[in-house]
């Protein structure tokens, strides 16, 4: 039984076609940040993994840039080097520039780099700042993981022999595990509204639209037009594995772009060993789902790492089937109860994995358009032309969060009939295996346990 049209492109759409805020929050139209767009490492053995490579120079005391191409399925890695050892501080900042909580130096970081471990649903800010600026040499590196999707694990457990027949127990067990999940979905809606609304310019227009539209026409838009800052040197992870291994067009390109001086040949060079060993070192890391979601934390609190608190686990007669940690089916020992069970199961998981990321696309949207009009009815309250400009603007930004709850609910709606159709089909294949009434005495109350969890509560 194939999806509707429409589950498959909320699919595609919350799987990371579309990268959340074009940048943190501001009112300074000043701020012109550079765009790093993650892109395929189209390397063999690298399968599932993007990255950028960026060097640039030191012109200003604040250079600020932003990286985008991520889900929040993936563990990123963010190396940022001086290239000449001279002092930066490095920030990382989702909702707004100013958020300084995640701070390093590179004067008191192995070879001058400092390395953030983060998973973030939508973009998030990189600010570099020195004291004295002197058109000095910088690089950063982001790499993005194969998506890891273990760590809501399984949701079945083995039935018993009691539980067979329709006059036994009826009794699913709770899942001890985890926290509150409301993680965020695709609060990548609201941002994007929010982003377009307030720093592309009316880009929604003054007319009210259906948010199957709204999120249409975000799903196709490119964000390449909202890099506002130029300048620098990108490498794909193909091409830095050229200049790596001296492929001589790459580095006559990096060398003339960035106007290396002959003394700072030797320091590049240095760096780019550097990166590669520390991208190394990095990748043999990716191998268990739980060390890395206890080693990447989440940049923003809306983002969660553990199964929904109290979801419980339905007895099942084919509980062989497991997945990796990409969310694929692994291979199973019962070949006859997969069979029959593969696709249905399959598809379970995919939802169960589609509603995380809707919740927390919601939770994290809010989030973002929250601080957003606190720091504009900060910021502007001292400026009287200013502070009516942006009452206008609140009101836009409000009028995006009420088209953002509408499309949450819709995309809820769906993914609830989803949800019943899959288990449906579980029910006809438990009862092929002589489990009987397997939804009216065990999947219901899994049904009910997830229609609630993620139902909107605002």
């Amino acid at each position: 039984m194939k999806r509707p049209f429409t589950f498959l492109m909320l699919g595609l759409f919350l799987i990371g076609a579309f990268p959340a805020f074009a940048q943190p929050f501001t009112l300074d139209k000043e701020i012109k940040p550079i765009e790093l767009k993650l892109t395929d490492d189209t390397r063999s053995g690298h399968e599932g993994e993007k990255g950028i490579v960026f060097f640039n120079r030191i012109t200003d005391s604040t250079t600020y840039h932003y990286a985008t191409g991520h889900t929040m399925f993936q563990m990123v890695d963010v190396l940022v080097t001086s290239i000449d050892g001279s002092p930066l501080k490095v920030s990382l900042n989702q909702d707004i520039w100013n958020d300084d909580k995640n701070e390093k130096q590179t004067n008191s970081s192995p070879d001058n780099t400092v390395n953030f471990k983060l998973r973030a649903q939508g973009s998030f800010g990189i600010k570099i700042e020195t004291d004295k600026p002197s058109n000095s040499l910088y690089s950063i590196a982001v790499i993005a993981s194969p998506e890891k999707k273990g760590y809501l694990g399984s949701a079945f457990r083995k039935i018993k022999k009691s539980e067979m027949k329709s006059g036994g127990d009826a009794s699913p067990e709770n899942s001890g595990d985890g926290e509150s999940s409301n993680t965020m979905l695709y609060i990548l809606l609201g941002v994007a509204v929010l982003v377009i609304a307030f720093l592309a310019g009316r880009l929604l227009g003054n007319k009210s639209k259906k948010a199957t539209i709204i999120l249409w026409l975000l799903f196709t838009m490119p964000f390449s037009a909202y890099a506002q800052g130029d300048g620098g040197v990108f490498l794909t992870m193909a091409q830095f594995e050229d200049y790596k291994t001296g492929v001589e067009s790459t580095h006559a390109n990096l060398l003339r772009k960035l106007e290396i001086l002959e003394s700072e040949r030797s320091a590049v060079d240095r760096t780019i060993g550097d990166i590669n060993a520390n991208i190394t070192k990095i990748r043999s890391a990716w191998t268990s789902v739980k060390a890395l979601y206890s080693s990447y934390t989440g940049l923003s609190s809306c983002l969660s790492s553990t199964p929904p608190a109290g979801s419980p686990t339905i007895p099942s007669i084919c509980t062989d089937l497991s997945f990796d940690e990409e969310g694929e089916i692994l291979e199973e020992q019962d070949e006859e109860c997969a069979s029959c069970f593969m696709e249905a199961r399959r598809r379970f998981n995919q939802t169960r994995y589609v509603f995380e990321q809707l919740a927390t696309i919601y939770k994290c949207t809010k989030k973002f358009t929250d601080a957003a009009i606190a720091f504009g009815d900060n910021t502007s309250g001292v400026h009287g032309v200013a502070g009516m400009a942006w009452q206008a603007e609140r009101i836009k930004i409000e009028k995006s969060v009420e088209e953002l709850q509408a499309a949450y609910d819709n995309k809820y709606n769906e993914l609830i009939q989803s949800l019943a159709d899959d288990m449906m089909e579980l029910n006809i294949c438990e009862a092929k295996f002589g489990v009987e009434d397997w939804y009216d005495r065990f999947g219901y109350m899994y049904f009910e346990f997830m229609k609630e969890k993620y139902q909107r509560k605002d």
